[in-house]
């Protein structure tokens, strides 16, 4: 009888003890649940983090590019000479010449300074020509035309061979006409290259020469802003 006191008593501290021992184990369970949800919060921080630092270098060396594009020339050592008036200084962006809206240019074989417009919207070059006769030398296509101009101090007549033929239509009649198309050398501030030029009547127009796209590409940008930034070519008697 003595022993049924203390094997109740027994159990009794045995219950409490396993109700101790379920209550701290969902105790940590809560806590390590806590800890996860704060460590999976953190990582999401710190990607974000990750992503505006890539982002930031990007940024930066966006920039590092724009300020590596901007020539900036080197002060002479000596006293640089002076320059006429009518001379102007050519600036670059990056390794390509900025031009504006209209320059003056020389073309091969000619001993006149041009005026011409830049045209970024014309995919070709074009060239004032009239009375433009079409002939044949040494089994191959030339053409002889005026370059009549109210630019120009006196008409000036250009023998060149033809290259190819063009097709262009005419705004007011929607008709198709062949024009012929010459190669020359066209010589802008430090630019040298030769161009294709579409032969067209440009006595309305402001400019005896147009250059389009295929003479700018790669080499040069405009500013529309500006007008004959590089100085006007010279020639020897």
């Amino acid at each position: 009888m003595k022993l049924l006191p203390i094997i109740s008593l027994s159990l009794l501290l045995s219950a409490c003890a396993s109700q101790q021992y379920e209550q701290q184990h969902q105790q940590t369970l809560v806590q390590l649940d806590q800890l996860s949800t704060q460590q999976t919060a953190l990582l999401s921080q710190c990607e974000a983090l990750s992503e505006q630092l890539q982002s930031q270098q990007l940024h930066f060396e966006q920039l590092n590019e724009k300020i590596d594009a901007i020539v900036i020339p080197s002060p002479s050592q000596e006293k640089p000479a002076a320059k006429p008036c009518t001379t102007t200084t050519s600036y670059k962006l990056g390794n390509k010449t900025v031009l504006g809206e209209a320059e003056w240019v020389s073309l091969e074989r000619q001993t006149n300074a041009f005026q011409a417009r830049i045209d970024t919207g014309a995919s070709t070059s074009s060239l004032n020509a009239t009375d433009i006769v079409q002939f044949e030398r040494d089994g191959k296509n030339w053409v002889r035309f005026n370059m009549r101009h109210e630019t120009l101090d006196k008409d000036i007549v250009v023998e060149r061979p033809v290259v190819r033929s063009a097709e262009v239509i005419q705004s007011s009649t929607n008709q198709v006409d062949k024009r012929p198309v010459v190669s020359m050398l066209v010589k802008l501030g430090p630019i040298s290259e030769k161009t294709e030029f579409t032969l067209t009547d440009r006595q309305h127009l402001s400019y005896p020469v147009l250059l389009g796209r295929s003479f700018l590409k790669d080499i040069s940008v405009v500013d529309v802003s500006k007008k004959f930034t590089q100085a006007k070519p010279t020639f020897k008697d």
